[in-house]
C-alpha cells in the first residue's frame, strides 16, 4: 500500500522490498494449496469414509501442513535469490 500511494515508488528501505514480496506471493501460494489440500480431504472423506477414518492421524495432518508450508515458501524464495 506504501509502493501504491507514493506513486509506484518504493519509499521503504530497499531491504523490505523482497520481504515484503515474499509475504504476499507466499500467503496467496498457502492459501491455494491449503485449500486444494481441504479439497482433497473433503473429496476422500465423501467417496471413501470409513477407508479415510482409519488413516485420519495427527502427525501425517501436521506432516502435509509443513509440506505445505516448505513448497510455498521454497517457491516464493526465489526472491531473495533473484535480487
Amino acid at each position: 500500500m506504501a509502493e501504491a500511494a507514493a506513486g509506484m515508488a518504493w519509499p521503504l528501505p530497499a531491504a523490505l522490498c523482497p520481504l515484503a514480496n515474499f509475504v504476499f506471493y507466499s500467503s496467496m501460494y498457502l492459501g491455494g494449496l491449503f485449500l486444494a489440500a481441504l479439497s482433497v480431504q473433503r473429496y476422500l472423506g465423501v467417496a471413501f469414509p470409513l477407508r479415510l477414518r482409519a488413516r485420519r492421524r495427527r502427525g501425517r495432518v501436521l506432516a502435509l501442513s509443513a509440506a505445505i508450508w516448505l513448497l510455498a515458501c521454497g517457491h516464493c524464495s526465489v526472491v531473495f535469490v533473484a535480487e
